[in-house]
């Protein structure tokens, strides 16, 4: 009996002392962050959660969050961990779990189950639930998570645009989202942020899914920035590869922001030009040219569409003038204006050719002389521009020759010559 005795003695020593161990690392863990000592609270609470009686004790995992985010804002002890933020983070969860007695609401996946987070905020609010330290929470909720929810933005911010790690600045953002919410503030910016770092990342859905967000929430400065949240979510649709989405998003945009949307207007032009789709494409070119009448490549691409599909030449004219007047030095403004000229000109000496009438043959030649002498000056305009070009050296060799400007002509083809060595 007395042999029992001792053992039964024994065991219940060393109970008493590995309680007494994890009840002091913890505490220690907590004075040596209070007075600053982070490498000596680190290596304490490091210990401290190993010990199998504070795996569920949320005061060690409230001081271990505290620690490791005094870690992440201290200049001295920044470098013991590159990793301290999202150990706070992980740390103050456990601790709002574990802080209830009831043992299902500690088993709550308040990160990745919106059903678990309305049973946490139901908790919450409920007066009779049961707390190991009620105050663990409110600080954790009202005083930490929101100077974690600025450490995480300005880490999502540096991974975007410094270090250029996408994945992991929509982690960041995420997770300042995640605590933000926890004290009841939906930071748009950072949902903004997020869509961005997602569409790098080429996590489609979850860029959709912020954007979508952003729209519902009217975010944005100005009517222009809340009209390129549009762009963005029609983006992320396009990446997926849902035409159907881009474009009906593109669509939304433009009928919600009537003044603001030059952006999505581009954007789907460019993808009527790209699918032949040219009625759709010429609409909302007129939208863009009421929208900037002094943005010279819209009405170039209007005429573009009435000289190549429509047949319209005198509209085609009417536009690539006007963007000449607005920017005379682009070669693909002054040649195709010269183009036009020049075929009408060869239609009509064809005419003239296939005419047995001699008066009515001379007609024809002058009618055609004319349209070529406006054709001249845009195709010497053009070859100024670019002086290389091949099929504007042809078209100025044969205006030349039509025209009777013989030392030109003979200019024009020794260059073509030359060219062609």
């Amino acid at each position: 009996m007395k042999t029992i005795a001792i053992i039964i003695l024994l065991i219940f020593c060393v109970q008493l002392a590995e309680a007494q161990s994890c009840s002091s690392c913890r505490v220690s863990s907590y004075n040596y962050y209070k007075y600053g000592e982070l490498d000596k609270a680190k290596e304490m609470t490091d210990f401290c959660i190993t010990c199998d009686k504070s795996q569920k004790d949320p005061r060690v995992w409230y001081y271990r969050g505290l620690i490791y985010q005094g870690i992440h804002v201290s200049k001295e002890f920044k470098k013991l961990d590159p990793d301290a933020a999202m150990k706070a983070f992980e740390a103050f969860k456990k601790a709002l779990l574990f802080n209830f007695l009831d043992p299902a609401l500690q088993n709550l996946d308040i990160e990745n189950k919106p059903e678990d987070l309305m049973a946490f905020y139901k908790a919450l609010m409920d007066q009779k639930t049961k707390y190991t330290d009620q105050e663990i929470t409110a600080d954790i909720i009202m005083n930490q998570y929101p100077t974690l929810a600025n450490i995480f933005v300005n880490k999502g911010i540096d991974a975007y645009q410094n270090t250029k790690e996408y994945d992991k600045s929509l982690k960041f953002f995420k997770s300042s989202l995640f605590v933000s919410g926890m004290s009841g503030k939906i930071d748009t910016p950072v949902i903004y942020y997020a869509g961005l770092a997602a569409l790098k990342a080429k996590q489609y859905d979850e860029a959709i899914e912020m954007f979508k967000t952003c729209t519902k929430l009217n975010y944005g400065a100005d009517n222009k920035e809340k009209a390129n949240t549009y762009f963005f979510l029609a983006d992320a649709y396009r990446q997926k590869g849902d035409t159907a989405k881009f474009t009906e998003t593109l669509k939304k945009g433009i009928e919600k922001y009537p003044k603001d949307n030059n952006l999505l207007v581009v954007e789907l032009i460019n993808h009527y030009l790209q699918t032949k789709q040219v009625n759709e494409a010429k609409n909302y070119l007129q939208i863009a040219i009421q929208n900037d009448a002094t943005n010279p490549t819209y009405h170039f691409a209007l005429g573009t569409i009435y000289d190549s599909n429509d047949k319209n030449f005198e509209k085609a004219i009417e536009c690539y003038k006007k963007a000449i007047e607005l920017k005379a030095d682009v070669f693909d403004y002054q040649y195709n204006l010269g183009a036009v000229y020049f075929n009408q000109a060869a239609d009509i000496y064809n005419q003239a050719n296939n005419e047995p009438d001699n008066n009515k043959y001379k007609a024809l030649k002058a009618k055609g002389d004319e349209k070529m002498k406006l054709a001249l000056p845009y195709l010497e305009e053009a070859h100024k521009l670019n002086n290389t070009d091949l099929p504007t050296l042809e078209s100025l060799k044969n205006a030349y020759y039509r025209l009777q400007m013989m030392d030109k002509y003979d200019e024009v083809k020794k260059k073509i010559d030359a060219l062609k060595k």
